[in-house]
This record gives structure tokens, sequence and C-alpha cells, in this order.
């Protein structure tokens, strides 16, 4: 059973995470770290755990952040969950399938806040077809 939020979003002890664009709430949401992980650099993480304030902003740190992470084990992107922000599950899914990445799942941080896990799409992985 995980112990923290971060273990619950399969981070695993001694792991390292990047946090991209969080405020001091969304940070807290991730904290404690499993024991024995640290924060990294984007490009040193095992796990990324990026915030957006609204699409136009998702956008740019897709294209930013996506090309980095091909080999990151875990990328995860949160937002506010009720219809209470301007993203949402399905607004994360279709922003990153047209950067070559696919949602594969959602879990809640805590009872305002979820997170969307992405991957990069596989090579026979039509990105039509997935569009929610």
């Amino acid at each position: 059973m995980a112990d923290t939020v971060a273990e619950h979003l399969q981070v695993k002890k001694g792991e390292s995470i990047a946090i991209v664009g969080a405020t001091a709430e969304q940070r807290a949401l991730l904290l404690p770290l499993p024991e024995g992980s640290t924060e990294a650099s984007v490009a040193d993480a095992d796990a990324v755990f990026a915030f957006s304030p609204d699409l136009d902003q998702l956008h740019r740190d897709l294209a930013d952040l996506l090309p980095q992470l091909v080999n990151t084990r875990v990328v995860w992107l949160g937002y506010l969950k009720g219809g209470k922000g301007p993203l949402n599950r399905d607004i994360i899914a279709r922003a990153v399938l047209e950067h070559g990445w696919r949602a594969i799942g959602n879990r809640p941080l805590n009872d305002e806040w979820s997170a969307v896990r992405v991957r990069p799409l596989k090579n026979d992985e039509d990105p039509l077809a997935l569009r929610p």
C-alpha cells in the first residue's frame, strides 16, 4: 500500500522526481517524497509532475517538456477536479495527443486535485483512434 501521494502515483522509494510549474499548494500535494527520494532536474528525474494553469500554457509546457521525457518512467500532469479550473482529464488527453503522447491513467491527489499519467505514443498507435 502507498504511504505517500507520490508513491500512490507510482514513484518508488529512492527514485528522483521533478516538480514543474507548481505553486506552493501544488508542490505540497506531492510531499513528503517517498523514503530516499530526492528532487532532480527534469532531464535526470525518474518521475516528473507538471502543473499548467490553462490550456495555452499546457501546450507550451508540453512542447518544452515532452521531448525531454521520452525515457522518463512516470509522467503526470496535474489539474483541478470537478470543473474548478480550465483543464480536465479529457482536455489534457487531447492536448498530449497533439504532441505524440497519450493519457493512460488518472489518479486523485486529494479532494481538489487529480493528475493524468501520460506516455509517448507507440509506433502502432493511431492518435485519431485514441482521441477522447
